[in-house]
């Protein structure tokens, strides 16, 4: 159920009102309670609207108070929000009234309760929980309708802008910088999670319907470019006594998100060349560093304009307070916060979504641009042999807030790190033996 809706224009209401046509007696009645309760107010189903049925599991009170615990099952309605990401409960009664309302369509409050014949308290109701969309001052209802609006402007898959709203984080802290990394500590936790989940597929993968197989001859994979790849690694401890050289920060910047050339297409239309790949030569992803030790540069947010090659510094702050935005930001992962630097990757969707509008795919495509630099920005890293990560564990709405990014229009998709690696630690990071392809045993023909 997806559609564009229009703000309403309160210049063009009538000035006398009549109760709708075919009402007896106790509704024509009732319509008038309701008229003067809600005072004209216009309601609207959500655009897009997307319901689901989930399991609720909630406690026996009565069983309780015995001392038992017992847990019941039931089903509850929910309303999944594209804008805000929150999944609001609702009733059978209100899923059968929003089911009545046209896409798009704006309807008298007062009119909808006395057909629908429910109280004027539950109208009001549904629009001060988000089930509906009101059309007065409320700022709730202000929010949704500017929000809607701009995934319609933007040209959002209404699928793709649900799942994005209901995956963000904010204020998320998980337990990676507080629980032990030994070998010891990682197998239990690997032990714990096969004896919930079962075991892990297979690491290497093979077709047993396959009709053939040929042995590839297997060439030496090591040359330059080859050393430099087999040497990428994803870091997680820094040194925190020497700053990071501007120069090698400078390269690794400019290599990954430096424009390399740029082609008109059409009158106002300029697609770009980046070392990296992305969808329709738009390069929609912009990079944000927030600074913690980077010789010539001062601690905080800054935004890296590709035009000019320049730092432009948003949001200064002392190194420790950096240092302690990356962890917040980073859901506590204090090892990636003691990097020198972090890299937002924030996709401006207004560019990207412009040729790509309402198309099922341009989400994942975005998505994959940020995969691009990423691994882009670990090779640049490796060559200067320094230490670099990439995590998608982010607290993308403080990120947004943090930068005042516009909402549904610039998203924050995660960070890439890099540093002076600490050669003298390894505890966190993956110790491969080398590897060989064993040839397949091919019976004879």
């Amino acid at each position: 159920m997806h559609s564009a809706s229009r703000a309403p224009d309160r210049n063009h209401r009538p000035a006398v009102r009549h109760a709708p046509r075919g009402l007896g007696p106790g509704l024509i009645s009732r319509w008038h309670r309701s008229t003067c309760i809600l005072g004209g107010m216009r309601v609207r189903r959500r655009t897009p609207c997307y319901l689901e049925i989930a399991d609720a599991v909630v406690p026996d009170f009565a069983r309780l108070l015995r001392g038992e615990v017992h847990l019941d099952r039931s089903s509850e309605i929910r309303l999944l929000c594209p804008v805000s990401g929150q999944a609001i409960p609702a009733t059978e009664r209100e899923v059968a009234l929003m089911a009545t309302m046209a896409p798009g369509q704006w309807y008298d409050a007062a009119d909808l309760a006395c057909v629908a014949q429910l109280p004027v308290d539950a109208i009001l109701a549904m629009a001060q929980r988000g089930l509906i969309v009101g059309d007065g001052d409320e700022p709730l209802s202000a929010r949704l309708r500017e929000g809607e609006r701009t995934l319609e402007a933007v040209g959002w898959h209404p699928q793709a802008a649900l799942y994005h709203a209901t995956s963000a984080w904010e204020g998320v802290v998980g337990d990676e910088g507080r629980r032990r990394h030994d070998d010891e500590a990682h197998r239990e936790r690997l032990d714990a999670h096969r004896a919930r989940h079962g075991p892990i597929a297979p690491h290497f993968w093979r077709r047993e319907d396959a009709h053939q197989r040929v042995a590839l001859p297997l060439q030496h994979f090591d040359d330059a470019l080859a050393s430099l790849m087999r040497s990428r690694l994803t870091t997680r401890h820094f040194r925190s006594d020497v700053p990071l050289g501007l120069e090698d920060f400078t390269r690794v910047l400019f290599g990954t998100f430096g424009a390399l050339g740029s082609e008109t297409l059409a009158p106002g239309t300029v697609a770009l060349k980046r070392t990296s790949p992305s969808g329709g030569g738009l390069h929609p992803i912009e990079a944000y560093p927030l600074v913690i030790d980077v010789e010539g540069l001062s601690p905080g947010f800054h935004h890296y304009e590709a035009s000019s090659h320049s730092m432009a510094l948003l949001d200064p702050m002392s190194r420790a307070q950096a240092r302690e935005l990356a962890e917040q930001l980073t859901i506590g992962q204090t090892y990636f916060a003691q990097a020198h630097a972090l890299v937002f990757h924030v996709a401006r969707l207004d560019r990207h979504h412009w040729k790509y509008r309402n198309h099922p795919k341009a989400y994942k495509a975005v998505l994959l641009d940020s995969g691009h630099l990423s691994q882009t920005f670990y090779l640049l890293a490796t060559e200067r042999r320094l230490g670099a990560f990439y995590t998608a564990a982010i607290n993308d709405l403080d990120v947004a807030e943090r930068l005042g990014l516009r909402p549904q229009v610039e998203i924050a998709i995660g960070a890439s790190g890099i540093g002076v690696p600490d050669t003298a630690c390894d505890q966190l990071h993956l110790k491969p033996e080398p590897y060989v392809p064993v040839a397949p045993v091919i019976p004879d023909q």
